[in-house]
């Protein structure tokens, strides 16, 4: 011991002695504090790494119950030192386990709802993280690690031994210097305790006593330099690790992505395939049992498709299958799913379904649209499709039972011929076949001249004259006889036909203008267009056409459209109007207030005339809401300088209330019904011959 009552020396050699002995306690036990807790967060820091990867790894042989899949999950963690591992499902029961020290698991239900997923638990570390479904992101189950401390400990009693000696050493080398070199010690410890302090605070190893001398100072200083470069070394090989611990991490989890596109998808249309379409029809039934609305579930398979596979090889059906895939995700909307079970067998799911009619109009386009053949390298290749149809929750209740119903549906397709649907519902069966049926014998109608047009006059009240007729378009089927427009002119629009017959209307009507003429009958005929045909830019220069090739003035034609026609591309609705105008084609909206058209839309159109609709017509006078509506039709017209014709009109009591505020024109059957060709001309010569008045009309 140094008595500190001895000389300046002794006192000087002590208190050296003493800042030294505190200067390196300080230091070495901050060094070592942080030493135990950056070694303590590495330590954690990797087991939570790695059971999270555990727990990425395990999400889909957890979901499938592969227990021999989650013990290769398991045998493939690295950790340092002993440890155990367990993965339990979400109802606590064990699935697979790795134990190295043979201890039981076991996971409280406070630890298991903790935030916190680590636990030191002295000679144990515990870790846990849970394993969360992709997808949906549930909870499916969880990954628990149990990790033997005895080896961190070890590298502790180690460090701390090697401080010891160290500091042994060096409070013995002061003592030495400090007896010939009192005066150069206290500057150098001073810094010394200053730089110890800063690697303590601050965890930077990095740092180094800028004292470079030959003496025990020196020695010292490059003694405690290469401690710092010991710790530095070993604190970039930590780091060095964890990048390569994160490397291997991002390319597990792209690996894992992979394995979950290659499970869940074909790899030769990228469509889902089969365990993927069962999940998403169970995730489509949840969905409509909570919003009360229905899925369909179509079961489609190609027609003939092993001769296309026998006849000109794999390679050519394999691309006809893609070919198949892309035309078919035309048809379908963004909300609905198309897979491919295997084959030439596709799944398509339609969701938040309101009418079977919906699920009618999608079929048939489906269908119809395997007319146009397939182009695949050097070939064409022609194919139809056959599809059966079921409906949740009528048709089933579960996967099963509704796969089952579009499969047997799909079959009866193919029992009637191919190319076809089928409802699983023997009443939905005669809908759609009805539908199906006219569908196909509408494209042999026009040849078969079945269609003809008859026409409606049109009388301006306070003339009391007819001032032109409508235009409609009947179909007289030899055996089923007459059909509605409203059962046949839908089915037109959904399969195309429509452009094909409203051109042979827009070809008759103008010839029947000629005929008139001819007979010297000046009338004027409105033709309604579809949707289709105003779609077309070339709309204008078409029915000119048509009328330069039966020479009839411009001024005999009205063509009649719809408010959501117009609405659906207003700039284009504007440009085919503008150029109709200026070939002195009179223009008028048909069944005008059904649509959603305002007053700052109907200022840009070049209009002639507005037609209300038989809606309102039907209870003028008897309900306020439709005398309102009218009115507010009628004002709305005159404001824009446009004529009004009131469609519907089939009583005295609604032409006097339409006569007394300011209706222009009326059609309906109180002044004549639907007349042939014949009749109409007749019609005509009879009024100009008697000038007959409205009691004496056709009825």
């Amino acid at each position: 011991m140094i008595n500190l009552g001895q000389s300046i020396r002794s006192k000087l050699i002590a208190i050296i002695l003493l800042m030294s002995a505190g200067s390196l306690a300080v230091g070495m036990l901050g060094i070592g504090v942080n030493y135990y807790q950056t070694s303590q967060e590495a330590l954690i820091a990797d087991a939570e790494t790695q059971a999270g990867l555990l727990a990425t790894n395990a999400a889909v042989p957890v979901s499938l119950g592969s227990k021999e899949v989650l013990k290769k999950v398991l045998n493939s963690a690295v950790l340092s030192g002993q440890f155990g591992a367990a993965i339990f499902d979400n109802t606590g029961h064990i699935m697979a386990v790795r134990d190295e020290d043979n201890t039981e698991f076991y996971i409280s239900e406070a630890e298991y709802k903790s935030e916190k997923h680590a636990i030191w638990g002295g000679d144990r570390l515990y870790v846990w993280s849970p394993i969360l479904q992709q997808q949906d992101g549930e909870y499916s189950g969880i990954v628990y690690l149990k990790i033997s401390t005895e080896k961190f400990y070890s590298k502790i009693q180690a460090f701390t031994l090697m401080s010891i000696v160290i500091v042994i050493a060096l409070l013995f080398l002061v003592y030495l210097i400090s007896l010939r070199m009192q005066r150069m010690i206290s500057g150098p410890l001073v810094e010394l305790e200053d730089i110890s302090r800063k690697v303590s605070g601050s965890g930077n190893y990095a740092i180094r006593v800028p004292y470079y001398g030959e003496d025990e100072i020196g020695s010292l200083a490059r003694s405690f330099n290469q401690m710092l470069e010991t710790i530095e070394l070993n604190q970039k090989e930590r780091d060095s690790a964890n990048e390569a611990l994160q490397l291997n991490k991002k390319r597990l989890e792209r690996a894992v992505k992979d394995l979950q596109y290659l499970a869940n998808y074909d790899s030769l249309t990228q469509l889902p395939n089969r365990a993927l379409c069962m999940d998403r029809i169970k995730y489509a039934l949840k969905r409509a049992s909570r919003t009360s609305t229905m899925v369909s579930i179509l079961f489609l398979d190609l027609d003939h498709f092993k001769d296309v596979n026998d006849s000109l090889g794999h390679a050519v059906g394999d691309q006809l299958l893609k070919a198949t895939s892309q035309r078919l995700l035309e048809k379908i909307r963004s909300e609905d799913t198309l897979a491919r079970l295997g084959g030439d067998e596709f799944v398509i799911i339609l969701n938040e379904i309101r009418d079977t009619e919906d699920v009618i109009t999608i079929v048939e386009k489906i269908v119809s649209s395997f007319e146009a053949p397939f182009r695949l390298s050097n070939y064409e290749v022609n194919t139809t499709v056959s599809v059966g149809v079921c409906m949740f929750p009528n048709d089933g209740a579960d996967v099963d039972s509704l796969m089952k119903a579009a499969d047997a549906a799909m079959y009866k397709a193919k029992e009637v011929g191919r190319n076809t649907y089928e409802f699983y519902e023997a009443e939905l069966n005669q809908l759609a076949i009805r539908r199906h049926q006219l569908a196909n014998e509408l494209r042999q109608a026009i040849k078969n001249e079945e269609l003809s047009l008859v026409f409606q006059p049109q009388l301006n009240i306070k003339a009391n004259k007819v001032i032109g007729a409508e235009v409609l378009l009947r179909w007289h089927h030899p055996i089923l006889g007459n059909i509605s427009p409203a059962e046949f002119v839908p089915i037109a629009e959904n399969t195309g036909l429509i452009k094909e017959i409203g051109a042979w209307v827009l070809d008759n009507a103008c010839a029947k203008i000629a005929e008139c003429q001819k007979e010297g009958i000046d009338i004027r005929l409105a033709v309604n267009l579809s949707a289709l045909q105003f779609r077309q830019v070339d709309l204008p220069e078409s029915i000119a056409s048509v009328m330069q090739s039966h020479r009839i003035p411009p001024r005999l034609l009205e063509v009649e459209i719809t408010e959501s026609m117009l609405m659906r591309d207003v700039s284009q609705a504007i440009d085919i109007l503008e150029r109709l105008k200026e070939m002195q084609i009179r223009i008028a909206i048909d069944d005008f207030g059904t649509g959603y058209s305002s007053l700052s839309y109907l200022r840009r159109f070049p209009l002639d005339a507005l037609k209300i609709d038989r809606s309102f017509i039907d209870e003028l006078v008897v309900d306020a809401d439709d005398t309102a509506i009218t009115l507010a039709i009628i004002s709305m017209a005159k404001s824009l300088r446009l004529e009004v014709i009131a469609e519907g009109v089939e009583t005295a009591q609604q032409k006097e209330f339409l006569a007394q505020n300011n209706c222009d024109d009326i059609q309906g059957y109180h002044f004549s019904r639907p007349l042939n060709y014949q009749e109409f001309t007749d019609f005509l010569k009879k009024r100009v011959d008697t000038d007959c008045n409205v009691n004496e009309s056709v009825s």
